[in-house]
């Protein structure tokens, strides 16, 4: 009992702390930025921290990382960085709860990365000097957010209604449209890297099917991609009497069994018991079920 995660401090308090550390981090990186600008003229912090098109040429290896730290400055109202915050706070707190703090920074980084090469790849047609900003990540943390809750209504700015599916689908094509006509053939000193977002969507949804989807309920920060998942049949489903479809585990391991519940009960932890969808009730009456007959 006492090796589950809620009989230590609660993972609510985790995912706290992390989501604190980032925005905390960018935050500290973009006063900074503004100092050293004042000090030492503008975009001095930009020159060794952002990504630039040369930047593997010149050996700063760092770049397709710390990149996603800094962001536009110059402006009275930092619209750049207040809104990458805002989408990475309130779509991070799901993706940290679910993923567990491990996998939540394989995909907060990954993002990070894979929009940083997808930027380079085309700032070769685009020619564009450089890149800054979190925005893949934020735009990863969307889309992640969306293939795990596609229907459940969310506000839009707190006042419109909109499910996550369709909000994605949107950014997704603002992404493939700017990338278009804006970055690659609108060239501009202030267009903006739609690349970076597209890379950061696409690692997302790799992440969510090949290696979210085939261990959901491993926190362990363990990724493990077989290529024979692609082609493995799912597992079949039953309908049950009230009409919704859910995946037999009966003849799972109880090991598997055991870890499904703890997810579950972690996120009851965090959450509530009302948070839990039908397919998580289900699953906890089987388990009752199974501890009755032993």
């Amino acid at each position: 009992m006492y090796d589950r995660s809620y009989m230590t401090p609660s993972s609510d308090d985790t995912a706290k702390k992390t989501l604190t550390w980032i925005i905390g981090a960018n935050i500290v990186v973009f006063v900074l930025q503004n100092i050293f600008d004042l000090s030492n003229g503008k975009g001095f912090v930009a020159r060794f921290f952002a990504f630039h098109d040369d930047s593997l040429q010149s050996g700063m290896l760092w770049t397709p990382i710390t990149y996603s730290f800094l962001h536009s400055t110059g402006n009275i109202l930092p619209l750049h960085l207040i809104l990458n915050m805002v989408v990475i706070y309130f779509f991070g707190r799901t993706a940290i709860a679910t993923l567990g703090q491990k996998r939540f920074l394989q995909l907060y980084f990954g993002a990070v990365l894979v929009g940083g090469l997808a930027w380079f790849a085309a700032s070769f047609v685009s020619g564009a000097g450089s890149v800054i900003g979190a925005s893949a990540a934020a735009s990863a943390l969307l889309i992640f957010f969306a293939c795990l809750n596609p229907d459940r209504e969310i506000l839009l700015f707190f006042v419109l209604p909109v499910k996550p599916r369709y909000l994605a689908y949107l950014y997704v094509g603002i992404g493939v449209l700017g990338l278009f006509f804006q970055e690659l053939f609108a060239k501009g000193p202030n267009a903006v890297a739609h690349s970076a977002h597209l890379g950061g969507m696409l690692f997302a949804f790799l992440y969510y099917k090949y290696v979210y989807q085939p261990n959901p309920y491993s926190n362990t920060g363990t990724v493990s991609l077989s290529f024979s998942r692609l082609f493995k049949k799912k597992p079949k489903t039953e309908k049950s009497s009230a009409g919704y479809t859910y995946r037999v585990n009966v003849s799972k391991e109880t090991r598997d069994l055991k870890g499904e519940v703890d997810r579950i009960l972690d996120k009851i932890n965090s959450k509530g018991f009302a948070s839990l969808s039908v397919k998580e009730r289900e699953v906890l009456d089987e388990a009752r079920d199974l501890l009755r007959k032993r």
